[in-house]
């Protein structure tokens, strides 16, 4: 019996059966419990030290978990009553997924279990909190009167046999009878059902790895933001620009080592400087120059870089289709630590200044980044909260700068900084291009 459809939205699959709307697909260990609990459970109940071979073998990656799971469990003793026990001490469930449960129930949103751990496992820990009626898609522990263990693996593919549950097969299995596949996951099980899900929220490690092989995902802590994050209206997005919007590195680099040859000290290259663009001209200048040349070596970056900075400055690929497609829906802006006057000649020049509602620079009154004050007054300005902003950015700086005003942070990967650079940083979501942007304000389930 899964979670109840009342209000899901009903359309024709291509053979003529029923179609629900959304189904949300979650992991258990790591994920719906906090606590990984399959590994705990085996060991502590081994009688037969022969396990540590398979295990060995399996953190090799000689075998998968399916195999490793037949040749360990046989060797395993428990009863009902040590199973109970040790679900009381080793398990813990996320305090927001009954919420998240009763969220999904009232929107008609399906929600089953998909596990590479064990049932018994999961529907113990789900009878001490009340939860019934959730269909779970796992491995099937059966416990013997003598303490004997036995396992199947109902759900695994037998063309491939590496996981005891297979999760990919799970989403195939269903995807004619849904609009939408949500998997929210953790670790390594989930890996290849990621690419299979049409979205993926995604916990711990989980993320990192949809980053790096661009894989669609929401970072999200635990269950209790996640009804938050699959509906929320973006009212306002704020861009930085060096590196989001246009690609100035060149410029900068040459005004650069333009000063420093000025000043006698020895040029930099295009890749040292590209770690310092997001920072304000002025705490460039303190970290390489001597206090008293700071005054001199910024007038004389300036008065270089007002020659050059126009045509040595061109709009990174997709931009402008981006906030093409974003114009009229949510109120765009930039925030960047680049100087406010060069930020807005920028705007003027590649057409775009007339979507901004509002661009605010360094030496515009208010702190650079990663303080939170011109976010701050970017969202006074256009009438947001943090909850409904977004901030898109290049850069781990950008993603702190973001953190520090309350709001999250989509991160676009480049040249400079890695996809995994920007999933570890913190960003809510991490894109391959600005291109992918306007889809990525989206709700993942619209209201």
């Amino acid at each position: 019996m899964t979670i109840s459809r009342m209000n899901a939205k009903i359309s024709p699959t291509p053979n003529g059966t029923p179609r629900s709307g959304v189904l949300i697909l979650c992991d258990f260990d790591g994920t719906i419990s906090t606590k990984d609990t399959v590994n705990r459970l085996v060991r502590d109940h081994l009688v037969d030290p022969e396990w540590r071979f398979h295990v060995k073998r399996y953190l090799r990656g000689e075998i998968g978990s399916r195999k490793v799971y037949d040749a360990v469990v046989p060797l395993m003793r428990m009863t009902r009553g040590q199973l109970e026990q040790f679900v009381r001490d080793h398990a813990a469930l996320d305090p927001g997924f009954p919420g998240f449960l009763r969220w999904a129930q009232e929107r008609g949103i399906d929600v089953k279990v998909v596990s590479d751990g064990f049932d018994a496992t999961i529907r113990t820990l789900f009878d001490h909190h009340g939860i019934r009626g959730t269909e779970i898609f796992s491995n099937s522990l059966v416990l013997g009167p003598d303490a004997r263990v036995d396992m199947a693996s109902p759900h695994s593919d037998p063309d491939c046999g590496t996981c005891g549950t297979c999760k990919v097969g799970v989403i195939r299995r269903f995807r004619e009878s849904y609009d939408k596949i949500i998997l929210v996951g953790d670790g390594e099980s989930d890996r290849h059902a990621a690419s299979e899900a049409d979205m993926v929220v995604a916990l711990g490690e989980l993320f990192l790895y949809c980053a790096r092989e661009g894989i669609q995902a929401l970072r999200a802590e635990g269950f209790k933001e996640i009804p938050e994050l699959l509906t929320r209206r973006i009212e306002a997005v704020a861009f930085d620009l060096d590196g989001t919007l246009v690609d100035s590195l060149g410029s900068i680099t040459e005004a650069f080592n333009h000063m420093f040859a000025q000043l006698g000290y020895p040029s930099m290259t295009v890749a040292e400087v590209a770690g310092k663009t997001s920072i304000s001209l002025l705490d460039f200048v303190r970290s390489f120059l001597k206090p008293e040349e700071r005054e001199k070596g910024v007038k004389i970056f300036r008065d270089y870089y007002d020659t050059i900075f126009l045509e040595k400055t061109s709009i990174m690929p997709g931009a402008l289709e981006a906030l093409t497609a974003l114009d009229g829906s949510v109120a765009q802006g930039i925030v960047t630590n680049k100087r406010g006057q060069y930020a807005r000649i920028l705007a003027e020049h590649f057409g775009i200044d007339l979507q901004m509602r509002r661009i605010i620079g360094a030496e515009d009154g208010f702190k650079a980044k990663p303080s939170h004050e011109m976010f701050e007054e970017f969202m006074r300005s256009v009438g947001t909260r943090p909850e409904t902003t977004i901030y898109v950015g290049d850069a781990p700086l950008d993603v702190q700068a973001a953190r520090n005003a309350g709001m999250d942070a989509f991160a676009v990967a480049g040249p400079i900084y890695s996809a995994e650079e920007l999933a570890l940083c913190g960003a809510r979501r991490v894109l391959k291009n600005i291109a992918e942007l306007p889809s990525a304000l989206e709700p993942v389930i619209p209201a």
